[in-house]
């Protein structure tokens, strides 16, 4: 069993493939990071698993066909993609300039999409496509640009399982809440800065606020494992979807 992972160099990316390790083949796809994407190939090597690293940069199309071609290459296969990678680049609708906004969405979902259509003619008949989404998906709950961009793939995610499904591909999709990782932290600190007036309304309905990047890995795992989940958004955010 084979899986590509985008934007595995690092957060939720990296967990999701120290989680699947046991049971796949690792791809770590990494844009710019070949350090710390080596990292956690090393780390899987030295824990039994087989793994390699593959750069891309996945707004680009050519990229993207050209790494989804390697990995297959390599692996002389390929099951499920986890199309993970994800930027932020927090800012007031007003002030969000026009290559901020085509950054966000070109790396968000076009990127994810260009993974996605490189990757089904291999994936067929019975393979996964999964999407890590976002509350600010459903509920809007950070800046226009990232919301926008994780909405899209709610559409994405249930375009694709209306158009493939019948023939087994299964595409789902996760929606965290806040997680422990860098990205957001930035977009905390955006929160923050603008005094955005509903970010003291935003919480959950468990102890914690954030969860850790595992807990996110091990709702992918189900996902991956469930032979009966199709066009699904799947949430972990601790009931924020509820308020």
């Amino acid at each position: 069993m084979v899986v590509l992972i985008t934007g595995a160099s690092r957060g939720i990316g990296r967990s999701i493939a120290y989680s699947l390790a046991p049971d796949y083949d690792i791809a770590v796809n990494y844009r710019t990071a070949e350090e710390a994407a080596t990292g956690v190939v090393d780390d899987i090597e030295s824990g039994g698993g087989n793994a390699i690293a593959v750069s891309a940069d996945v707004s680009n199309s050519e990229d993207v066909e050209s790494m989804v071609a390697n990995v297959v290459d390599t692996f002389g296969d390929l099951d499920a993609v986890v199309n993970n990678a994800g930027i932020v680049d927090p800012d007031l609708a007003t002030d969000i300039d026009d290559e901020q906004w085509n950054r966000v969405l070109e790396t968000n979902l076009s990127g994810a999409f260009y993974v996605a259509r490189a990757a089904i003619p291999h994936l067929e008949p019975d393979g996964d496509v999964v999407f890590l989404s976002s509350i600010g998906g459903t509920g809007g709950t950070v800046d226009a640009s990232y919301a926008a961009s994780k909405a899209g793939l709610h559409g994405l995610t249930r375009s694709l399982a209306r158009e493939y499904g019948g023939e087994g591909l299964q595409v789902n999709a996760v929606a965290p809440g806040p997680v422990e990782t860098g990205l957001n932290d930035a977009i905390l600190e955006h929160l923050e800065a603008i005094e955005f007036r509903g970010h003291g309304n935003l919480d959950t309905h468990l102890p914690q606020y954030a969860c850790q990047p595992e807990d996110v890995a091990h709702t992918v795992e189900y996902v991956l494992e469930n032979e009966y989940l199709q066009g699904e958004i799947v949430n972990v955010n601790g009931g924020m979807q509820f308020q």
